[in-house]
Protein backbone atom coordinates (compact mmCIF):
# COMPACT_ATOMS: atom_id res chain seq x y z
CA UNK A 1 0.00 0.00 0.00
CA UNK A 2 1.77 3.27 -0.96
CA UNK A 3 -0.15 6.45 0.66
CA UNK A 4 1.52 8.86 2.42
CA UNK A 5 0.65 9.51 5.88
CA UNK A 6 0.62 13.26 6.12
CA UNK A 7 -1.76 13.61 2.66
CA UNK A 8 -4.02 11.84 4.71
CA UNK A 9 -4.04 13.98 7.44
CA UNK A 10 -4.41 17.47 5.48
CA UNK A 11 -8.09 16.19 4.08
CA UNK A 12 -9.14 15.90 7.23
CA UNK A 13 -10.83 18.70 8.81
CA UNK A 14 -9.24 17.60 12.52
CA UNK A 15 -5.78 18.62 10.81
CA UNK A 16 -6.59 21.19 8.73
CA UNK A 17 -5.19 23.69 11.62
CA UNK A 18 -1.65 22.61 12.08
CA UNK A 19 1.35 23.23 10.26
CA UNK A 20 3.80 20.88 8.47
CA UNK A 21 6.52 19.86 11.22
CA UNK A 22 3.41 19.07 13.26
CA UNK A 23 1.85 17.18 10.55
CA UNK A 24 5.20 15.58 10.64
CA UNK A 25 4.88 15.09 14.21
CA UNK A 26 1.65 13.16 13.87
CA UNK A 27 2.28 11.55 11.17
CA UNK A 28 4.97 9.78 13.24
CA UNK A 29 2.92 8.58 15.76
CA UNK A 30 0.31 7.59 13.65
CA UNK A 31 -0.03 3.85 10.93
CA UNK A 32 -2.63 2.86 8.89
CA UNK A 33 -4.15 -0.26 9.62
CA UNK A 34 -5.53 -3.18 6.72
CA UNK A 35 -9.25 -4.82 7.89
CA UNK A 36 -10.63 -7.34 6.44
CA UNK A 37 -14.67 -7.20 6.07
CA UNK A 38 -16.00 -8.09 9.36
CA UNK A 39 -13.04 -7.88 11.05
CA UNK A 40 -12.97 -6.23 14.69
CA UNK A 41 -11.23 -3.00 15.08
CA UNK A 42 -11.93 -2.62 18.82
CA UNK A 43 -14.35 -4.07 21.00
CA UNK A 44 -16.48 -1.94 23.69
CA UNK A 45 -14.69 -1.42 27.03
CA UNK A 46 -10.91 -1.69 25.26
CA UNK A 47 -8.55 0.39 26.53
CA UNK A 48 -7.76 3.27 23.74
CA UNK A 49 -4.91 4.47 23.05
CA UNK A 50 -5.69 5.68 19.47
CA UNK A 51 -8.31 7.24 17.15
CA UNK A 52 -8.98 6.61 13.81
CA UNK A 53 -9.35 8.40 10.38
CA UNK A 54 -10.95 6.26 7.64
CA UNK A 55 -8.92 5.82 4.67
CA UNK A 56 -10.72 3.34 2.35
CA UNK A 57 -14.32 1.36 3.45
CA UNK A 58 -16.98 1.54 6.24
CA UNK A 59 -16.37 1.27 9.60
CA UNK A 60 -19.40 0.24 11.85
CA UNK A 61 -19.63 1.51 15.34
CA UNK A 62 -22.59 -0.67 17.56
CA UNK A 63 -23.00 -0.75 20.95
CA UNK A 64 -23.65 -3.71 22.26
CA UNK A 65 -26.26 -3.94 25.11
CA UNK A 66 -26.21 -6.32 28.26
CA UNK A 67 -28.62 -8.87 26.78
CA UNK A 68 -26.53 -9.10 23.74
CA UNK A 69 -28.50 -6.27 21.48
CA UNK A 70 -26.61 -3.71 19.10
CA UNK A 71 -27.20 -1.04 18.82
CA UNK A 72 -25.80 0.03 15.15
CA UNK A 73 -24.30 3.78 15.25
CA UNK A 74 -23.29 6.15 12.47
CA UNK A 75 -21.62 4.73 9.59
CA UNK A 76 -17.89 5.77 9.12
CA UNK A 77 -17.48 6.39 5.60
CA UNK A 78 -14.26 7.45 3.84
CA UNK A 79 -12.52 10.29 5.03
CA UNK A 80 -14.28 10.22 8.40
CA UNK A 81 -12.88 10.51 11.56
CA UNK A 82 -13.80 8.84 14.55
CA UNK A 83 -13.47 8.09 18.26
CA UNK A 84 -11.32 11.27 18.81
CA UNK A 85 -13.88 12.33 21.61
CA UNK A 86 -12.54 9.57 23.86
CA UNK A 87 -9.04 11.12 24.04
CA UNK A 88 -10.80 14.13 26.65
CA UNK A 89 -12.01 11.34 28.93
CA UNK A 90 -10.54 10.22 32.26
CA UNK A 91 -11.50 6.79 31.54
CA UNK A 92 -9.75 6.48 28.15
CA UNK A 93 -11.75 2.93 26.77
CA UNK A 94 -13.90 2.80 23.95
CA UNK A 95 -17.56 2.55 24.38
CA UNK A 96 -18.71 1.07 21.20
CA UNK A 97 -17.36 -2.24 18.99
CA UNK A 98 -15.83 -1.08 15.65
CA UNK A 99 -16.12 -3.75 12.68
CA UNK A 100 -15.06 -3.52 9.08
CA UNK A 101 -18.31 -3.50 7.04
CA UNK A 102 -15.65 -4.08 3.75
CA UNK A 103 -12.16 -4.58 3.32
CA UNK A 104 -11.07 -1.08 4.64
CA UNK A 105 -7.71 1.29 6.15
CA UNK A 106 -7.54 3.16 8.35
CA UNK A 107 -5.21 5.38 10.24
CA UNK A 108 -4.15 4.94 13.56
CA UNK A 109 -3.52 8.57 15.52
CA UNK A 110 -1.77 8.55 18.97
CA UNK A 111 -3.94 10.67 21.35
CA UNK A 112 -1.24 11.50 23.43
CA UNK A 113 0.74 12.47 20.38
CA UNK A 114 -2.38 14.36 19.36
CA UNK A 115 -3.30 16.21 22.33
CA UNK A 116 0.43 17.44 22.93
CA UNK A 117 -0.12 19.61 19.86
CA UNK A 118 -3.59 21.02 20.69
CA UNK A 119 -1.90 22.64 23.63
CA UNK A 120 0.01 24.56 21.55
CA UNK A 121 -2.36 25.32 18.96
CA UNK A 122 -5.84 27.39 19.42
CA UNK A 123 -6.50 26.95 15.49
CA UNK A 124 -6.58 23.20 16.42
CA UNK A 125 -8.56 23.42 18.94
CA UNK A 126 -10.97 24.80 17.58
CA UNK A 127 -11.38 22.79 14.73
CA UNK A 128 -12.05 19.80 16.99
CA UNK A 129 -14.36 21.43 19.00
CA UNK A 130 -16.51 22.18 15.77
CA UNK A 131 -16.58 18.50 15.35
CA UNK A 132 -17.30 17.38 18.25
CA UNK A 133 -20.13 19.84 18.71
CA UNK A 134 -21.66 18.54 15.37
CA UNK A 135 -21.56 14.88 16.80
CA UNK A 136 -23.28 16.27 19.75
CA UNK A 137 -25.51 17.85 17.76
CA UNK A 138 -26.66 14.76 16.10
CA UNK A 139 -27.09 12.78 19.28
CA UNK A 140 -29.53 15.09 20.56
CA UNK A 141 -31.65 14.71 17.02
CA UNK A 142 -31.02 11.08 17.35
CA UNK A 143 -32.35 10.75 21.16
CA UNK A 144 -35.71 12.99 19.61
CA UNK A 145 -35.87 10.75 16.67
CA UNK A 146 -35.57 7.30 18.81
CA UNK A 147 -37.62 8.59 21.40
CA UNK A 148 -40.74 10.87 19.94
CA UNK A 149 -40.92 8.79 16.23
CA UNK A 150 -42.32 5.50 15.56
CA UNK A 151 -40.39 3.64 12.99
CA UNK A 152 -42.24 5.44 9.85
CA UNK A 153 -41.50 8.28 10.51
CA UNK A 154 -37.51 7.61 11.72
CA UNK A 155 -37.14 5.82 8.11
CA UNK A 156 -38.99 8.92 6.50
CA UNK A 157 -36.19 11.38 8.22
CA UNK A 158 -33.36 9.16 7.75
CA UNK A 159 -34.53 9.39 3.70
CA UNK A 160 -35.18 12.72 3.44
CA UNK A 161 -31.86 13.66 5.20
CA UNK A 162 -29.89 11.76 3.38
CA UNK A 163 -31.27 12.98 -0.23
CA UNK A 164 -29.79 15.90 -2.61
CA UNK A 165 -31.31 18.81 -0.98
CA UNK A 166 -33.49 20.72 -3.05
CA UNK A 167 -35.12 17.71 -5.20
CA UNK A 168 -38.65 17.49 -5.41
CA UNK A 169 -38.12 14.18 -6.65
CA UNK A 170 -34.78 12.32 -5.39
CA UNK A 171 -33.13 9.19 -4.49
CA UNK A 172 -30.83 7.40 -1.96
CA UNK A 173 -28.53 4.76 -2.47
CA UNK A 174 -28.70 2.65 0.64
CA UNK A 175 -24.74 1.15 1.29
CA UNK A 176 -25.62 -0.73 4.11
CA UNK A 177 -27.32 -3.49 4.68
CA UNK A 178 -31.28 -3.30 5.71
CA UNK A 179 -30.47 -5.45 8.28
CA UNK A 180 -28.40 -2.71 9.58
CA UNK A 181 -30.43 0.29 8.71
CA UNK A 182 -33.06 -1.23 10.69
CA UNK A 183 -30.58 -1.04 13.87
CA UNK A 184 -29.60 2.30 13.59
CA UNK A 185 -33.32 3.07 13.39
CA UNK A 186 -33.92 0.88 16.43
CA UNK A 187 -36.73 -1.05 14.64
CA UNK A 188 -36.92 -4.64 14.16
CA UNK A 189 -35.91 -6.13 10.19
CA UNK A 190 -39.34 -7.18 9.39
CA UNK A 191 -40.70 -3.87 10.31
CA UNK A 192 -38.20 -1.90 8.34
CA UNK A 193 -39.36 -4.27 5.65
CA UNK A 194 -42.82 -3.23 6.20
CA UNK A 195 -42.78 0.46 6.74
CA UNK A 196 -40.88 0.50 2.49
CA UNK A 197 -43.83 -1.89 1.49
CA UNK A 198 -46.11 0.27 3.02
CA UNK A 199 -44.30 4.24 1.56
CA UNK A 200 -44.52 1.96 -1.94
CA UNK A 201 -47.99 1.03 -1.90
CA UNK A 202 -48.70 4.65 -1.04
CA UNK A 203 -46.89 5.67 -4.25
CA UNK A 204 -44.16 7.20 -1.92
CA UNK A 205 -41.01 5.86 -2.67
CA UNK A 206 -40.01 3.07 -5.51
CA UNK A 207 -37.23 0.25 -4.60
CA UNK A 208 -35.17 -0.75 -6.48
CA UNK A 209 -32.51 -3.11 -4.82
CA UNK A 210 -30.34 -0.92 -3.01
CA UNK A 211 -31.49 2.43 -4.21
CA UNK A 212 -34.75 4.28 -3.07
CA UNK A 213 -36.21 6.81 -4.98
CA UNK A 214 -38.41 9.57 -3.45
CA UNK A 215 -41.44 9.98 -5.68
CA UNK A 216 -42.83 13.10 -3.55
CA UNK A 217 -40.98 14.64 -0.86
CA UNK A 218 -43.63 17.10 -0.41
CA UNK A 219 -45.44 14.73 1.59
CA UNK A 220 -42.53 13.04 2.87
CA UNK A 221 -41.78 15.37 4.72
CA UNK A 222 -45.41 16.17 5.89
CA UNK A 223 -45.17 12.40 7.36
CA UNK A 224 -42.16 12.67 9.22
CA UNK A 225 -43.78 16.06 11.00
CA UNK A 226 -46.09 13.07 13.10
Amino acid sequence: MHRNIQDDLKKADLFSGFSTSELVQIGGHSSYQILEKNQTLFQQGQEATDFFLNIQGQIKLAFLSEKGDEKVMPIINKGQSFAEAIMFLDNKRYPLNATALLSSVVLRINMQCYLGILEKSPKACFKIMGKLSQRLHWAVNEINNLTLHDGTCRLVNFLLNYRQKGDKTAGIFLSVSKQILASQLAIQPETLSRILKKLSKEGLIEINKNYINLLDVDKLQALAKF
